[in-house]
């Protein structure tokens, strides 16, 4: 029976190689390893790239189930010759997508990802994509989507037209993933941390996902789409306030939460504007996820992405700083190894430090 064949976009970006991971075995460098030996995956993977000869698409071309395809998404007949090509070579056509768009930075023109995700939805609509997986990004509600802006408002107008395709036959499902723990890597992850401690109230919950859990909640829905089939996920594996976080990082670590001085934090956020924005957005989301009817919604949506991930879970932001920076590793707070391919945490979210200081984000 031929495997099922899954277009990911963003494959290596961070959230494109947490669902590859969670779909893929690593093939051994043995040489005397053969493809016979090895058990074969459900999923043939197919990880879209702009050059394959990054360390990035190296790192997953060692993967057994994963081919490296050429295509830019700013091109859509480049993305169309590759539905072309799977749909005559034999393999059954492209079965699913992982739809997952470069963010283009705080205070950016989002038309180009907004143009992409769009392209790539009327494509899979074209060719019979059986399961259309769409990573965006949780907002509280939809109440305030007239107010979106940027980036944000790129996601909104994306989920849209996805949620029309489906009228016309699109199978979807939306993941909506919360604040990424890995916003407090490195040097921007003290900047974060200090700038929240700073900006918000003290009584101010955030949600919180690890991007390796957006991989493990996608790869549940692609293993049982139909049960996934329309639906919103909300990915969040705690929610809880910067002071509990902080109590959480020690316990996990031995050490506290990197963090800038409080008058550089409060020069920061009086530089930008687009941190100014951050902080709102969040003090916004914890009102609405705290009144009884959007706590609802709330606690509906994460059972769907906990159903799609039992096992191991997702993970709470203690559990997360252990795994990083626990007593027992050997790494330390923004110079943890990674895999190659992972992306840099000094650039995390594009931001640069200069830019961030200056207020020219």
């Amino acid at each position: 029976m031929p495997r099922k064949v899954i277009l990911v976009s963003g494959a290596t970006g961070r959230q494109g190689e947490a669902l590859i991971a969670s779909l893929s075995t690593v093939t051994p460098f043995s040489s005397s390893s053969t493809s016979d030996s090895e058990p074969q995956e459900p999923f043939h993977i197919l990880a879209l790239t702009r050059n394959t000869s990054s360390s990035a698409s190296t790192f997953l071309s060692r993967k057994q189930n994963v081919s490296l395809v050429v295509g830019n998404l700013d091109d859509v007949q480049s993305i169309r010759s590759i539905f072309e090509e799977y749909k005559t070579n034999g393999s059954g056509g492209i079965w699913g997508v992982f739809c997952v768009l470069k963010f283009p930075g705080l205070g950016a023109n989002a038309d180009g990802e907004e143009k992409q995700g769009k392209n790539l939805a009327d494509l899979a609509l074209e060719y019979d994509v059986q399961s259309f997986v769409f990573s965006s990004a949780e907002r509280g509600s939809e109440r305030d989507d007239d107010k979106a802006v940027l980036d944000r408002l790129a996601k909104v107008r994306i989920e849209h037209h996805i949620k029309s395709l489906g009228e016309k036959g699109l199978p979807w499902t939306i993941l909506r993933p919360s604040f990424f723990m890995e916003n407090y890597e490195g040097t921007i992850g003290s900047i974060t941390v200090g700038v929240l401690k700073t900006g918000l109230k003290p009584t101010t919950t955030i949600q919180m996902i690890a991007v390796d859990d957006i991989g493990g909640v996608a790869a549940g829905v692609f293993k049982d789409p139909v049960q996934f089939n329309h639906e919103i996920l909300l990915l969040a594996g705690e929610r809880s306030t910067i002071s509990s976080q902080e109590t959480a990082y020690r316990k996990a670590t031995g050490h506290s939460l990197p963090s800038i001085p409080k008058f550089l934090a409060r020069a920061l956020i009086s530089l930008n504007s687009h941190t100014k924005d951050l902080l709102a957005d969040i003090e916004r989301v914890h009102l609405i996820t705290s009144n009884s009817e959007d706590s609802e919604r709330w606690h509906h949506q994460v059972s769907f992405s906990r159903k799609a991930y039992p096992e191991p879970g997702m993970m709470s932001f203690e559990t997360w700083a252990k795994q990083k920076y626990g007593r027992s590793s050997e790494n330390e707070l923004g110079t943890q190894g990674t895999e190659p391919g992972s992306s840099n945490p000094g650039r995390w979210n594009q931001i640069s430090i200069w830019k961030l200081v200056t207020g020219r984000l």
